[in-house]
């Protein structure tokens, strides 16, 4: 008579923590912020056909409007240029914990100084000029941006004041700005004159896309190296998580803000002198339009990431020029496309505070 004999059942296999928590993460990542989009695109179907419309030949507008053609396309980017360059600029600061909402002054600053050298300094070529204009709006969004980290790293004022603050000091200066000295002395209207060609940022033939598209493109992956391979990401991931531990550990805090601050400023002072170069030609009150403030839409909506940015970006710049088309087209209200953004930030925000107490 044989006998059998019996092994112990084999343990099931333990899945591994740090696997499992990147998963985690990686959903949290990509299904947040899907999320918003669906139930912003659901929203914004209802209102459509409370206003009368079609939601369908709608978003099919939409879409046209922002991808139809070459046309189409370079609006798409040339809108994206600027909420990509802010809302990596917002990416940075926020990583420290410094919850800015300075951007529109950082842009309002970067078009002034970039229309202030443009029409005072005879540079001649735009292989001069840009440069130039380039450095000296970094700078000059920079020293915004630099004011709001400083009043927070040494005295303790709330950054979303005090950067609230400067946005309308900043735009009181350019309403200064294109009633007096630069002024055009032929105009009625308070802006400058127009840029001259030398300054205007080269485009692809045949189309709309400026360099100033490429810059947008290459400080995505900049940034992604400075957040995520440098001494200063690490600094400024610590300080945001827990400023005690960071000043524990010999990191400077106050040195780790004022740098994120800075680097956010010079970003929006970038774009800033992107738009007027490439875009507007000339200095007006249109310039400071709140753009900076759909800037923080396209952070939070990217979470904060470089590249989810960069698709956030798309997302806004395209509903805003499809809002528009769907205005002219079928007569329904573009405000519908703001609705829609702000219901994307509010299912973010909702996701979020779930996510962080379910942990």
């Amino acid at each position: 008579m044989s006998t059998d004999v019996l092994s112990p059942p084999t343990a099931a296999p333990t899945p591994d923590p740090a696997t499992s928590s990147r998963l985690r993460g990686l959903l949290t990542t990509v299904g947040i912020p899907f999320l918003a989009v669906v139930v912003g695109l659901a929203v914004g179907a209802v209102l459509i056909v409370l206003a009368g419309g079609n939601p369908g030949q709608a978003y099919a507008t939409m879409l046209n409007a922002a991808l139809g053609g070459d046309t189409q396309l370079g609006r798409l980017l040339t809108g994206m240029t600027p909420l990509v360059l802010m809302g990596l600029g917002y990416a940075i600061a926020y990583r420290t914990g410094f919850i800015t909402i300075g951007a529109q002054g950082h842009y309002d600053v970067g078009a002034i100084t970039a229309a202030a050298v443009v029409l005072s300094i005879p540079l001649g070529t735009s292989w001069v000029a840009i440069p130039v204009v380039a450095v000296t709006a970094a700078a000059a969004g920079a020293c915004i941006g630099g004011i709001a980290g400083v009043l927070k790293s040494r005295l303790g004022v709330n950054e979303i004041i005090s950067s609230l603050m400067l946005n309308y000091l900043v735009f009181y200066a350019l309403a200064w700005a294109v009633r007096k000295p630069l002024a055009n002395p032929n105009g009625f209207t308070p802006e400058s004159e127009r840029i001259p060609d030398w300054a205007a940022l080269a485009t692809i033939p045949g189309t709309r896309i400026h360099i100033g598209v490429f810059v947008a493109v290459a400080a995505v992956p900049l940034v992604w190296w400075l957040m995520r391979s440098t001494r200063f990401g690490f600094s400024s991931q610590i300080v945001g998580e827990s400023p005690s531990v960071a000043a524990a550990n010999g990191i400077s805090v106050a040195r780790t803000i004022v740098t994120s601050a800075l680097v956010s400023g010079a970003l929006g002072g970038i774009a800033g002198a992107i738009m007027l170069l490439g875009s507007e030609f000339r200095l007006s009150l249109a310039v400071s339009s709140g753009i900076g403030f759909t800037a923080i839409v396209v952070a939070l909506l990217g979470r904060r990431n470089p590249f989810g940015i960069v698709l956030a970006a798309a997302l806004v710049s395209g509903l805003t020029l499809g809002s528009q088309a769907v205005q002219r087209t079928q007569e329904i209200p573009a405000s519908i496309g703001t609705v829609v953004q702000a219901v994307m930030i509010l299912t973010v925000l909702l996701a979020n505070r779930i996510v962080e107490r379910a942990r």
